[in-house]
């Protein structure tokens, strides 16, 4: 039984230091992950805040906010979030990883 304890112990260290490696990575995919699910949410609160203005307005916001807004969202979320990961512990950080792939494997349906 030994042996066995040990291989997994083995295999999960291999797979934190690996994480550990990749985390700016791991929290870029995942930041783009959840961006592409609240996409859609997100740009329709702008459409309505800006539903009332003349087309020009509308097309210049949207634009600038689908090239400037998701790219500061991205900006700002993904430090953030792998700074999240690191103060979970990381003893925690492979299941963690997994636990919001999937998480977010669930609410993309």
């Amino acid at each position: 039984m030994s042996i066995i304890t040990d291989f997994v112990n083995q295999i999960e260290l291999f797979l934190r230091s690996w994480a550990l490696g990749h985390l700016n990575q791991i929290t870029t995919a995942l930041t783009a992950s959840l961006l592409v699910i609240f996409g859609d949410d997100v740009i329709r609160i702008v459409k309505n805040q800006v539903r009332h203005y003349h087309f020009l307005i509308r097309m210049t916001a949207f634009v600038l906010f689908c090239a400037f807004g998701f790219g500061a969202l991205s900006v700002f979320i993904v430090p953030g979030l792998a700074s999240l990961l690191r103060y979970m512990g990381d003893q925690y950080l492979v299941l963690t990883v997994v636990g919001a792939f999937v998480w977010i494997g669930w609410m993309a349906e």
